[in-house]
């Protein structure tokens, strides 16, 4: 099996606090993984350290390494932009952009890439297909993402 992510030696603070000590494992490419555990085990840091939102948060660091197809996330200079277009976090309370279905989608694309209007219509169309929320969605893509139910906010931040 290849390894998608391996986390070696990952140790995580929040000041002083050492929330997870010499974490090792892997995650295997379209291998599903489940963290299980008691609350406050570290089951969520794990999760924030592998896309590095703790980076959003004064205080709070890591060291170790996370291996990324092969590239450490933690070492210096790393484009979190980038990473974060890679690897995604959908939260029990789905925070979907105050922007329209269609530019939750688009803004991505947007950011990265430069693709004609029709190509993005296309490519909207197809994550929202993909997150199984197109059906619901394709009559109001232009209503706020915030419009729509939970589990639709949910399936909107997949897409």
């Amino acid at each position: 099996m290849e390894e998608k992510v391996s986390v070696r030696r990952l140790n995580f603070f929040y000041g002083a606090y050492r929330a997870l000590a010499d974490i090792n494992c892997a995650l295997y490419k379209n291998k599903v993984t489940a963290f299980i555990g008691p609350s406050g085990c570290g089951k969520s840091t794990l999760l924030r350290i592998i896309n590095r939102i703790y980076d959003l948060y004064p205080n709070q660091r890591a060291d170790g390494e996370v291996l990324l197809d092969g590239e450490n996330i933690l070492a210096p200079g790393q484009d979190v932009n980038l990473l974060r277009a890679k690897v995604g976090m959908v939260f029990q309370k789905p925070t979907p952009f105050p922007m329209t279905i269609y530019d939750n989608i688009a803004f991505g694309v947007r950011l990265y890439e430069q693709v004609s209007k029709a190509d993005l219509d296309i490519r909207v169309e197809d994550a929202l297909r993909r997150a199984a929320i197109w059906d619901e969605a394709k009559d109001k893509l232009n209503a706020s993402g915030l419009s729509l139910s939970g589990g639709q906010q949910q399936r909107l931040c997949i897409a």
